[in-house]
């Protein structure tokens, strides 16, 4: 019997700093699940040795990641998009490249996938066993944004935004191509595209340890775009009917 295989999809921008120990460990996580896997880094725009890095080690990983890149900063939604056309996956992993979000959560969410026959299992700052460590101010905002998109779109999740999610390939093919946010609202878009398709969703339990202040990470204009990609997928969906 062939190995089911698992793609994880890394964007990392300007992440020269942390991207070589993020594949390590991505490596020792999945050498022991009994998955085959692949892991695809996609350099969205870096301006550091993000990419120079990652290809001075590919000889040491085993042949199991590959780096891709484009030339300015588009977005993590773009990223992945575009990260989507390289990967072989029978699922399909979205990790963050900073560690915030150990992959080694993976166990949990593959059994959470197998036994609610989930086409997405999504990390929640909100599920009630998950463990989360960071600023006031950034909880003030997530609650805030989870209220309006609850209103907005009834959303059978609590959490739209945490970067650790475990997909169904073909969920996720039949999904990707209809995004048009590419930049501050990609999450919220693909969830919703994926619930009008009538894709199984479930949130699964994280164990959140930020290494980097959220200060320098979440300003003003990242949520005041954010809105406004908010607001014009509740138009798409509502009044155009475009996700139909």
């Amino acid at each position: 019997m062939v190995k089911e295989k698992i793609s994880i999809l890394i964007p990392a921008f300007n992440e020269e700093d942390k991207i070589i120990l993020t594949i390590k460990e991505t490596l020792r996580v999945f050498e022991k699940i009994g998955y085959d896997y692949e892991i695809v880094i996609i350099d969205d725009g870096s301006i550091d040795d993000t990419y120079s890095k990652v290809q001075e080690n590919l000889n040491v990983f085993n042949g199991k990641v590959k780096i891709e890149r484009y030339k300015s900063n588009a977005g993590k939604g773009f990223a992945i998009k575009y990260g989507f056309n390289f990967i072989s996956g029978d699922y399909v992993l979205f990790l963050d490249a900073d560690l915030d979000l150990h992959p080694s959560q993976i166990t949990n969410f593959l059994k959470l996938m197998e036994e609610h026959k989930a086409d997405l299992v999504m990390g929640s700052k909100r599920h009630k066993d998950s463990v989360v460590n960071y600023p006031n101010s950034r909880k003030f905002i997530s609650n805030g944004y989870y209220f309006l998109i609850k209103i907005l779109f009834g959303l059978p999740v609590k959490d739209t935004q945490t970067g650790f999610k475990l997909f169904r390939y073909e969920a996720l093919k039949n999904s990707i191509s209809r995004i048009i946010v590419k930049r501050y609202a990609f999450d919220l878009e693909l969830l919703v595209v994926l619930r009008n398709l009538d894709y199984k969703i479930i949130e699964g339990p994280i164990y959140l340890k930020p290494s980097r202040t959220y200060y320098n990470r979440i300003g003003l204009k990242d949520i005041f775009y954010t809105l406004i990609d908010t607001v014009a997928i509740f138009y798409r969906l509502k009044v155009k009917r475009f996700y139909d």
